[in-house]
């Protein structure tokens, strides 16, 4: 045996150990049992990089060759030796225990027939304890059914039959170290987006929990600020005077917006999760609609607006919580409110539909200067106003005027809840349209 491992030595140039396995002998200057290609004391790892000042040599590929036949092992070895790391056992017992603590395996190929396992059950402990290493499978013609199966179970990426062809050989293991490397890639790429969803959820709840602090502390001095402005009027403005009153006129206003700004705020915060629940009631659009038209017609007439209702007779009733159905329909009209001209038409429309009676339409139209479509992207996001922040003005129902950006959010948060969808068309210089569909009935709703 000593002078088969002295010829085989001479003619592939590299020291042969490891194939004869248990009880086999080895040449005395042979590496550690396992080992064809690198430096004695094990397979070298392909992540240590060379510290000295020569270039770093670009790492071959780890590939396990598992055959109780010696001779196919020293055939793929030299076949394959110039591009990869060959590590070679003639039992599948020991293949596994190498995989155990090898610090990187790229592709394993073993016979199917051989004595104490068979090749599908080595790739099987493979799989369960590299599931990124891929799985080839020596297999003769009369082995195929169970070869197939294997297959069609994950557990073997590719066959090759015997005997094999060189070419074909090389072929099926360089793509099966682009199978790895890919594997690889994916699985680095999804540990990097759940480590980022998981800082995204942390900063998420941060933000909610701040929002929450901050609007309950505002809420403190708003409440003090307006009842003093109410005990003052009763007590003090018979007395005083125009410029007094108006001073106290615009402190109060002032007030009532931020306070608006804060609800808006907590309401955000305590639906974004969607675990509110709903007070669902039989519902008529049109009284809803013309309650929301009265408590804004102070804006209205500052502005000489006027809204147009057209409801489809045929519409009917529809379930939905109609403290937020009222909700979704101010925040809509105030938006149409501030960016429709002075003296310009709102038109509200509703219908049943589009996709089937069972569902609604509401559809809210201004005749503003319309929306850009890089714009429309953002609308319902939190805080979005516009990108130039530099020209920012808020205001109640001023023309153009812009708030802090929460009621188009709102507005897609509340449709949600009642498994609707919002959307949003607008042409620059025209105006624009937001619209959404809600389920006549919750049984309806489209599934989260």
């Amino acid at each position: 045996m000593d002078h088969l491992l002295d010829f085989w030595n001479s003619v592939a140039g590299t020291p042969y150990a490891g194939a004869l396995g248990r009880g086999g002998a080895q040449a005395p200057s042979a590496p550690a049992c396992g080992e064809i290609d690198g430096p004695r004391g094990g397979v070298p790892d392909p992540r240590a990089r060379d510290q000295s000042a020569t270039p770093a040599v670009k790492v071959k590929p780890v590939l396990v060759i598992v055959d109780d036949e010696a001779d196919v092992l020293r055939s793929v070895q030299h076949l394959l030796r110039m591009d990869y790391q060959v590590v070679a056992f003639q039992h599948g017992t020991d293949a596994i225990e190498f995989l155990k603590t090898a610090p990187l395996v790229h592709v394993i190929l073993s016979d199917q027939r051989m004595p104490g396992m068979t090749g599908v059950e080595v790739l099987e402990h493979a799989m369960a304890i590299r599931p990124e290493t891929t799985r080839l499978i020596f297999t003769a013609y009369a082995d195929i059914h169970a070869v197939v199966d294997a297959i069609n179970q994950g557990n073997v990426f590719r066959y090759l039959a015997k005997p094999f062809e060189p070419d074909d050989l090389a072929v099926v293991v360089r793509q099966a170290v682009e199978h790895h490397n890919l594997i690889v890639e994916k699985n680095s790429l999804l540990a990097e987006l759940k480590e980022s969803n998981a800082r995204l959820v942390e900063a998420n709840r941060v933000k909610a929990a701040f929002i929450e602090v901050a609007s309950h502390e505002l809420n403190t001095p708003l409440t003090v600020v307006l009842g003093m402005i109410d005990l003052w009027k009763m007590s003090q403005s018979a007395t005083a005077s125009p410029l007094e009153r108006q001073w106290v006129d615009r402190i109060g206003a002032g007030a009532k917006r931020l306070a608006s700004t804060v609800d808006r705020m907590l309401k955000l915060v305590r639906n974004r999760d969607f675990t509110q629940s709903l007070d669902i009631k039989v519902l008529e659009l049109v009284p809803i609609v013309e309650g929301v038209i009265e408590e804004i017609s102070p804006y209205l007439e500052l502005r000489r607006q006027t809204v147009s209702v057209q409801v489809d007779k045929e519409l009917g009733s529809f379930e939905a919580d109609p403290t937020k159905i009222a909700d979704v329909l101010i925040n809509l009209l105030a938006n149409a409110v501030k960016f429709t001209p002075d003296g310009g038409t709102i038109t509200v429309k509703a219908c049943a539909g589009p996709e089937s009676p069972d569902w609604i339409r509401v559809e809210v139209s201004d005749e503003g200067l319309g929306v850009t479509p890089g714009d429309q992207r953002h609308l319902f996001e939190p805080f979005f106003t516009g990108f130039d922040t530099l020209r920012h003005s808020s205001g109640e129902y001023q023309y153009g005027k812009r708030g802090i950006g929460l009621g188009l959010c709102l507005v897609k948060t509340f449709v949600q809840l009642h498994g609707g969808r919002v959307e949003v068309s607008s042409t620059e210089g025209v105006g624009s349209t937001f619209s959404f569909v809600l389920p006549r009935s919750q049984q309806n709703r489209q599934p989260e």
